[in-house]
């Protein structure tokens, strides 16, 4: 992928060497609005959606491909989304050791890597051991949101996330940015409606 312009990731791209630990939501954005955070970004096209719509939340996205974060960064930045922020990080490391304990109002994962093959599976975000640090950083009646397009992997997030005491599932809120029959309105899921891919969902709370 490329792109005809510079890609500047600051101010909204954040390096990870030089946050506090833990982060102080209020001081990084300097107010005390509710705080959204995305787990995979990709090109950024619901982050940076929601953040033009929704000024009055504070999102934090956490990509992990170098170009991707750099992208969606200088996307967030050019459509002067000063309620923005983002890091190239591992998401269990980064959530483990910078997201502060109820902190989070929302929890958006949109098409994680499934890691398809049995051997890979132990490396899926959404398993029982990333469970009790969702239910670390959620606000009390905080909630989580999954999609996905592999019907194994929603079969264990489905699972996963059913059974886990401190949660409950609820209905899936379709954001306001996703286009008719979307779930999200990412680019990763408009690519696969055109190939024709099922989609599932599904939403909990933090008791």
């Amino acid at each position: 992928m490329q792109t005809n312009h510079e890609l500047i990731v600051e101010p909204i791209g954040l390096d990870v060497e030089k946050l506090s630990r833990p982060l102080n939501f209020a001081e990084l954005y300097g107010n005390d609005h509710p705080v959204e955070l995305e787990i995979g970004m990709g090109k950024g096209t619901f982050i940076t959606e929601q953040a033009i719509a929704r000024r009055d939340v504070n999102f934090f996205g956490i990509e992990y491909a170098r170009f991707y974060w750099r992208y969606c960064s200088d996307r967030l930045r050019r459509h002067h989304c000063d309620n923005a922020r983002t890091v190239r990080a591992e998401a269990g490391f980064f959530l483990h050791e910078f997201v502060p304990d109820a902190s989070i109002d929302v929890l958006h994962i949109y098409f994680p890597d499934p890691w398809p093959k049995a051997r890979h599976n132990k490396r899926r975000l959404v398993q029982e051991r990333f469970m009790p640090t969702v239910l670390r950083i959620l606000r009390p009646a905080g909630r989580i949101q999954v999609v996905t397009d592999h019907a194994n992997y929603f079969e264990q997030i489905d699972r996963v996330i059913r059974s886990t005491a401190g949660l409950a599932v609820v209905d899936y809120n379709r954001p306001g940015s996703a286009g008719d029959g979307e779930f999200v309105g990412t680019n990763f899921e408009r690519k696969y409606r055109r190939e024709g891919r099922p989609f599932n969902a599904i939403a909990a709370v933090r008791a």
